[in-house]
């Protein structure tokens, strides 16, 4: 998703001539490691500290998690973007309102794909929570956002259509 919407902006922005074109530019950063230390450059614009692109553990963290396991064995059917986002909202990691602070350290990792295939208990969403209550409203929001079934879901494509 990254490199198609980074090539569609390399076109409209006349950086290249085609997507193909735009396509190669931006796989070449990558594998080079110049999208790397413009990302680290980003960063430090925004008065951020780059170092944490090479070690993790410079990043705002939190001792406590919790896992969302899948409730049975099957194929994640749906993992729904809104309700992951708003369980993160919900944890401090978002904002409700403008004054609301937000926490750099909170928020949660996807475990699991929608059509990845998995047993009873393995982790679909790790939450990373400093507060107790914020962590139950999280927990029902990311408990609804799962569903597991029994056969994989039909694969969409990455891109469905473009507005011109």
């Amino acid at each position: 998703m990254t490199v198609a919407l980074t090539a569609r902006l390399l076109v409209l922005g006349k950086a290249a001539d085609d997507l193909a074109d735009a396509e190669t530019v931006v796989r070449k950063a990558i594998a080079s490691g110049a999208a790397l230390d413009r990302f680290r450059r980003i960063i430090e614009g925004q008065g951020g500290d780059p170092r944490v692109v090479d070690d993790y553990s410079r990043l705002p963290h939190v001792a406590h998690r919790h896992l969302v396991a899948a409730p049975r064995a099957g194929f994640v059917t749906r993992l729904d973007a809104e309700l992951v986002g708003r369980a993160s909202v919900a944890l401090g990691a978002g904002r409700d309102r403008v004054e609301d602070p937000v926490d750099p350290a909170v928020g949660l990792i996807v475990r699991a794909r929608q059509g990845d295939a998995v047993t009873a208990g393995d982790p679909i969403l790790e939450l990373h929570y400093r507060d107790r209550a914020r962590l139950d409203a999280a927990l029902a929001l990311a408990s609804a956002a799962i569903a597991v079934g029994e056969a994989p879901p039909p694969q969409r494509r990455l891109i469905l259509d473009e507005v011109r």
